[in-house]
């Protein structure tokens, strides 16, 4: 299968440019990878698996994004599709430039290293951190404790932590375990394989 089209104009090319910028180092994989594999997912998702040939220089981001929301309800949480839509727009957006002008370069930001004796080094750091905001600075809430007609049942988290629920002694009615469910189902934060961190996202 010969290789997409850059200059095609068309999703195949895209995803073609997102490498070609990888390879002519105007950007790292760090910070592109995540681009190519978000619009990879949501034109699959969109389109079906014959993509390539989708025009998107006159694409309206906004509605295809919400046609890639509605083809994922349940599956990916609210943060899980900001990201999706911010780098897909970054995909977009950046291909469409280099077809205006090939020899468009994009603009990443980059965090640079501190110098010796400046605002970045240790001791000026420290000073800075105490003087931050409160909320900044601000430590983990310290759990309440239950009153004398609940019970703090222990949870231990995937990640090591021990969550404590505090419920009735007596126990809940179905409806309320119903909607405790929903609840904690509503706080779940699924990050797809396809979005990894990215250091463009940095600039928004």
């Amino acid at each position: 299968m010969a290789s997409p089209d850059i200059a095609g104009g068309n999703a195949g090319g895209l995803l073609a440019f997102m490498d070609f910028m990888i390879d002519k180092g105007y950007g790292s994989a760090g910070a592109i990878g995540p681009w190519k594999s978000a619009a990879k997912q949501v034109f699959s998702i969109v389109e079906g698996d014959d993509f390539e040939s989708l025009d998107v220089r006159s694409l309206d981001i906004d509605e295809y994004m919400d046609r890639f929301q509605n083809r994922t309800i349940g599956k990916y949480s609210a943060e899980s599709l900001r990201a999706y839509r911010q780098r897909f727009r970054k995909a977009v957006e950046a291909y469409r430039a280099y077809l205006a002008d090939p020899n468009w370069r994009p603009s990443l930001k980059r965090t640079a290293r501190p110098k010796k004796g400046d605002a970045g080094s240790p001791k000026r750091s420290k000073a800075t951190a105490s003087t931050s905001s409160p909320t900044e600075a601000a430590t983990p809430p310290v759990p309440s404790a239950p009153t004398a007609s609940l019970i703090a049942y222990p949870f231990p988290l995937k990640s090591g932590q021990m969550a404590q629920l505090h419920l009735p002694a007596k126990g809940l009615d179905r409806e309320d375990a119903d909607r405790l469910t929903h609840f904690l189902r509503a706080l779940v934060f699924d990050q797809p394989a396809q979005i990894g961190p990215g250091a463009a996202d940095e600039d928004e």
